[in-house]
């Protein structure tokens, strides 16, 4: 674990203004965003994620969501990069999820998508009542972008029980959706049009994967 700390944690603190910023851009729910702490020149510490980055002719101007608590409203501070001396990261190994080097990650085969794409929609059909066409082209994914469309199709089977748990769900279900398409792109996208289903993901997985999985389930219900 040291060792993946200092190969993918080692930055130099303009790229980590700049990657947190870019992940913030992202990322739907701000509450999943890295935490850190940055020590200031004047002693003080200003604790949060940050949310936007701009790069000035000398500087950095960060802006900071702060953590609230039950005793404070949640704030936003605007800082200069040049005032900071130094981050702390709070939960350390959280961030090698966003930020470790490709080598590191988990990679599946197309065969293993494959069968997973399989797998889910035979389950699905258990659970709709009816089949649902998933339409993924699996060869157009990158090796290791594979393992998030898998987690996603993976989720897909909890997600329809839940919207189907009773008659409405079903109707609602049964008359809107007929295929669902899983893509990978620069933001994350959920739509319906003519009985197909969009889920366009981020890859890697911006957030948890239980709110990942929330998030899609509420995005589709909000779309029947």
């Amino acid at each position: 674990m040291i060792e993946s700390y200092k190969k993918n944690l080692f930055k130099d603190f303009s790229s980590w203004f700049t990657e947190l910023a870019d992940l913030a851009q992202n990322t739907e729910d701000n509450s999943s965003l890295p935490k850190l702490e940055l020590l200031l020149h004047t002693g003080n510490t200003i604790c949060g994620s940050i949310i936007h980055s701009r790069k000035t002719a000398h500087d950095f101007l960060l802006m900071i969501l702060g953590i609230p608590d039950s005793y404070s409203k949640s704030e936003i501070t605007l800082l200069s990069g040049s005032q900071v001396v130094a981050i702390k990261l709070i939960e350390p190994n959280y961030y090698l999820k966003f930020f470790s080097a490709p080598e590191n990650s988990t990679i599946i085969g197309s065969l293993e998508l494959k069968r997973g794409i399989k797998n889910n929609e035979t389950e699905l059909e258990k659970i709709v009542g009816m089949k649902i066409s998933l339409l993924l082209d699996v060869d157009s994914f990158p090796d290791n972008s594979r393992i998030d469309v898998l987690r996603t199709v993976n989720y897909l089977p909890t997600i329809f029980e839940t919207l189907t748990t009773d008659e409405l769900g079903k109707n609602l279900v049964h008359t809107a959706i007929k295929k669902l398409r899983i893509t990978i792109g620069s933001s994350t996208e959920i739509s319906l049009n003519e009985q197909t289903l969009n889920i366009q993901i981020l890859s890697p997985l911006p957030i948890p994967e239980s709110k990942e999985r929330e998030r899609i389930k509420i995005a589709i219900e909000n779309l029947l």
